[in-house]
């Protein structure tokens, strides 16, 4: 089974915990109220650059948006804090219904982001922004062929094919073909 994340309601807790009100942190996020009630009653999974802004203002990080409970020192004694079985992927969901990510790793509380990447047939872009401050993103083509274009500079990588760049940089990945294609995401620091 795979378990999708529940943002909006981790904003929601988050936001109760520091006693601050709806109307107070769309405010200090530079969002609107309404886009924030959205976020909170599940109705959309807002942007990145979005998600960034509320994170900062709770004090918090992206990827601690993601998770579902806090890391302790137990993890040795909790297969689940170290494996993840194929069955029990956490999918990452978006607005973007032919883009999805299944996490390959447990949490996003260390210090690598490793994703399974899947886009659809035809998933087109006009966005191309950074994603993180330093660090390096490689992604690695399991099926399919994505094009990669960092500023104005298309790369088309295939199965097999291996791209490594610094995620600060402008990019956007694309699945311009009529097959779904897959590959895998390293990214350091997390991205999310």
């Amino acid at each position: 089974m795979v378990e999708e994340f529940n943002v909006g309601k981790k904003i929601k807790n988050l936001r109760k915990e520091k006693k601050m009100n709806a109307k107070v942190l769309a405010k200090e996020a530079g969002i609107s109220y309404g886009m924030l009630s959205l976020l909170e009653s599940g109705s959309t999974q807002g942007s990145v650059e979005t998600l960034r802004k509320i994170a900062k203002v709770l004090n918090t990080t992206i990827a601690h948006l993601f998770t579902n409970e806090n890391i302790t020192t137990e993890i040795l004694t909790d297969e689940s804090k170290l494996i993840v079985r194929k069955e029990q992927r956490k999918k990452i969901s978006f607005p973007d219904p032919l883009y999805n990510c299944e996490l390959l790793v447990p949490d996003l509380q260390g210090d690598v982001e490793f994703v399974l990447v899947n886009l659809e047939a035809q998933r087109v872009t006009t966005d191309i922004i950074p994603h993180t401050k330093g660090g390096e993103e490689c992604d690695y083509v399991l099926k399919g062929e994505i094009t990669i274009t960092l500023y104005e500079k298309e790369y088309i990588l295939n199965e097999g094919d291996c791209i490594r760049f610094n995620p600060e940089i402008p990019h956007k990945i694309e699945n311009r073909t009529e097959e779904q294609a897959s590959y895998l995401s390293v990214i350091t620091p997390v991205s999310f």
